[in-house]
């Protein structure tokens, strides 16, 4: 089979333009995104975060499908910092994983991210370097398709997280040195006297023989759930309003079950 080359190149000639013709089309949606240290208190006690724009989490970053995503990031901390835009088709250099599709935004300095909007849906956004995202660096992403519904409900997005006052890498060294911090905290721990009253004496030492580590359905003792940067969240609607809500689940290691109450 004989490659006519010259027929190649203007395919690929033709689609770059076509490609460019429809960004310059796009509508442009820009969003300015400030990553700081900053004190919080979610528990009555204050603890070190790391918010974008004075707020845990940051914005949630709304488009439409064909936008042309135009997203400035400050650094104003002291350490490196990148956004990693969760589920989203980007190009590779825009991914947002450090030293790895592009480099990490330093202290002080700032990156413009910039992307078509391919798709519709729920998202969120997050740091992608060291432990950034259980510090405070996510947000939710709200996309709707090129032609909505018309009759579509009035939306909110909730963005449900976990939060301890535990500085991250404080965690992660309790979670790596296999202790039963954790367990204790949240009065979980198992012991051979807690497996006799429950009548799992014979399992406890079956597990003890095998050398297995007591396990527990989360290994993180976590001072708040959060909705929103908020233990409560109230939304408001009117009688017989339907609303349609858009949950992310931005937490660290939790799973979340979320229970709708049916009608009386």
């Amino acid at each position: 089979m004989t490659i006519n080359m010259k027929r190649v190149f203007c395919f690929f000639l033709t689609t770059l333009i076509i490609f460019n013709a429809v960004q310059a089309l796009a509508k442009i949606k820009e969003y300015h995104l400030t990553i700081t240290k900053e004190s919080v208190n979610f528990t009555g006690r204050p603890a070190v975060a790391m918010t974008i724009n004075h707020q845990i989490p940051g914005p949630v970053l709304r488009f439409t499908e064909g936008d042309l995503a135009r997203i400035h990031v400050l650094n104003k901390t002291n350490t490196s910092t990148s956004i990693h835009w969760h589920g989203l088709l980007v190009p590779p250099g825009m991914d947002g994983v450090p030293y790895i599709s592009f480099p990490p935004i330093m202290p002080g300095r700032s990156f413009t991210y910039e992307f078509p909007i391919r798709q519709s849906g729920t998202y969120w956004y997050h740091s992608h370097s060291g432990l950034q995202e259980q510090m405070g660096v996510y947000g939710a992403i709200a996309i709707d398709p090129v032609h909505p519904d018309p009759k579509s409900p009035s939306e909110r997005v909730i963005l449900l997280s976990d939060w301890t006052d535990e500085p991250p890498e404080t965690v992660m060294h309790n979670l790596r040195r296999g202790s039963e911090w954790h367990p204790l905290q949240k009065g979980a721990g198992q012991s051979i006297f807690g497996a006799l009253k429950a009548g799992k004496l014979g399992d406890y030492f079956a597990r003890e023989l095998g050398r297995m580590p007591a396990m527990d359905i989360s290994d993180v003792a976590y001072d708040r759930f959060l909705a929103n940067g908020k233990p409560v969240l109230n939304l408001e609607a009117k009688p017989g309003q339907t609303l349609r809500l858009r949950v992310v689940n931005g937490s660290a290691t939790t799973f979340l079950c979320l229970i709708l109450p049916q009608d009386p």
